[in-house]
Order: C-alpha cells, then structure tokens, then sequence
C-alpha cells in the first residue's frame, strides 16, 4: 500500500455516503470507515482513479455533511482515499461535532 500523507488525524468512523463524480451524473453509494477533518476512507469495491473530483453527502445519526473532494488514493476492490477540498455552508460544525465524538469513542 502507498504511503499516505494525511494533514490530520482519522478516527474509525462508519456511515453511509453517496458521492457523485464530476463526469457522472447517477450517484453511487459507499461506506465511511475513517474520518479526519481533512477527509475520509470509502470503502467500496469499484474505487475512482486518483484525482477524481466528486461531490459526496455522509450521512450519520440523521445529520449530512457534504463536500466537494478529490480522490488521493485508489485501492481496487477495497476503496478509496478522499480529501476535502470545499465544505458545504453550516458542514464544518458537523464534521468537528462528528471528530469530537469519535475521539471519545
């Protein structure tokens, strides 16, 4: 597995997400299993090439955090790597609530 370089920390973290890719209108589904503040691990098993940009949409204990990210890492039939690069307005305040949480867990 490549060396990842993360800006931050990732705490386990599972929720379902729905990601659409720049040149895909039908979204597809996968599912977190980390969380940073910077980004996050989707685990699934048709990962999109590194550099992909896509919109994605977690959904967790009845809140959505969206973002727009691009792919950092691709693994085939086990996932992929995100980084966040723009937040939706009011969704920074649900990702540190959801990092808060994680890090008591």
């Amino acid at each position: 597995m490549d060396s990842e370089q993360r800006g931050s920390h990732r705490y386990p973290f599972s929720a379902s997400a729905e990601l659409t890719g720049s040149t895909s209108a039908a979204p597809t589904t996968a599912h977190t299993s980390n969380l940073g503040s910077n980004g996050c691990f989707l685990d699934t098993s048709n990962p999109l090439p590194k550099g992909t940009i896509i919109s994605i949409q977690i959904t967790h204990q009845g809140q959505v955090f969206a973002a727009r990210g691009v792919v950092a890492h691709s693994h085939p039939n086990t996932g992929m790597g995100l980084k966040f690069i723009a937040l939706e307005s009011g969704c920074a305040a649900i990702l540190e609530t959801w990092l808060d949480e994680a890090a008591l867990a």
